[in-house]
């Protein structure tokens, strides 16, 4: 007969490793956070940026515009944007119950790509009413948001399995970005140029009100799916067999798909497609903690924020005077990780 009192110790170290984990990573995130609005763009020395940050009412001008209106917006974005595409990364590989599936596997970024395409190429927006500041953020979101919802209830309605949504969501990537391909075509150069360099992803447009927007979104699903941890670890244990537990599974699934579309919609409409961290995050973060929900959620936020937050730093120091696009360098960063993860996996079948 076990040991009850051996289990409870085996599970507080359990506990006092994933909190170590835990605590590690957003360390590493904070000193992340602030290398980054060190290393902004610009030619501030780390000293005088170093005080502006820490004594605003003390620094000139300049100094205060420099750190709280450009960088500090940038810096903020990163952290919002890789805690949204890795806890949407999340949500998608346990709806799809697949590990290589990220926020763009149900067609996202093309169709976000399109909705900006409309504005950049055609002119055309869904919301005239907006502010034209605006109008390619929320044309991008509402085109990535009603494609996943779409997805989401044709599902629903017609009883799909996870391997019939994901060939669903395939092929609308595929016409998004046929779509998006003969955007490309009619598109002059400097609309050319634009469209392409929004595709690579960007937070150098970063301002407050994005910010502001994309922390309530986070605010208001990051508890939600706290409370649903439990359920979250049921479904990616036993699949469709937690509904013995009591769970329904069905909307479960829509619900955590929705989140997942909000999340990964509300960033790409922002930043522009970026891609690998909603792949990454997730697994660091399964390796580290394991898969209770109450951590693993926890621990692929920080994750993602540290990744983004890093990539930003390499972005900006990789060439001087250069600020690369974030979605490349994303990508040069993701790529060994996804090639382990192929090769990995493989070889333990074996």
């Amino acid at each position: 007969m076990p040991d009850p009192v051996s289990g409870a110790v085996v599970y507080r170290n359990g506990v006092r490793k994933r909190l170590f984990w835990l605590i590690s990573f957003a360390i590493l995130t904070v000193i992340a956070v602030v290398t980054d609005l060190l290393c902004g763009s610009g030619t501030l020395p780390w000293k005088v940026a170093l005080d502006g940050l820490l004594h605003p009412q003390l620094s000139s001008a300049m100094v205060r515009v420099v750190m709280w209106d450009l960088r500090m917006p940038v810096t903020i974005t990163a952290v919002l944007a890789g805690i949204g595409l890795g806890l949407a990364g999340s949500l998608m590989q346990t709806v799809l119950d697949n590990p290589l599936a990220e926020p763009f596997t149900l067609g996202i970024s093309a169709a976000a790509g399109f909705g900006a395409a409309l504005v950049i190429v055609f002119q055309t927006a869904l919301v005239s009413w907006l502010p034209v500041g605006y109008l390619l953020t929320a044309n991008a979101f509402i085109f990535s948001l009603a494609t996943v919802l779409f997805i989401g209830f044709f599902a629903s309605r017609r009883g799909l399995s996870v391997e019939m949504i994901v060939m669903l969501g395939i092929a609308v990537h595929f016409i998004f970005s046929a779509l998006l391909g003969l955007a490309q075509y009619l598109a002059d150069v400097d609309q050319l140029q634009s469209l392409v360099f929004w595709m690579m992803g960007s937070l150098q447009k970063s301002n407050w009100t994005q910010v502001g927007i994309n922390a309530t979104i986070i605010l208001i699903i990051v508890p939600i799916l706290l409370l649903l941890s439990w359920q979250v670890s049921a479904l990616r244990g036993f699949g469709d067999q937690a509904q013995v537990l009591g769970i329904s599974v069905a909307k479960l699934r829509m619900l955590l798909l929705v989140f997942s579309a909000l999340l990964a919609s509300a960033i790409t409409a922002t930043i522009g497609v970026v891609g690998f961290i909603g792949l990454v995050a997730p697994h660091v973060a399964r390796m580290l903690v394991g898969e209770d929900q109450r951590f693993t959620q926890l621990m692929t936020m920080i994750t993602g924020a540290l990744l983004m937050t890093v990539a930003s730093i390499v972005s900006k120091m990789l060439i001087p005077g250069v600020i690369l696009p974030i979605g490349m360098v994303t990508s040069l960063l993701g790529v060994p990780f996804f090639v382990w993860l192929i090769f990995g996996r493989g070889s333990r079948r074996r």
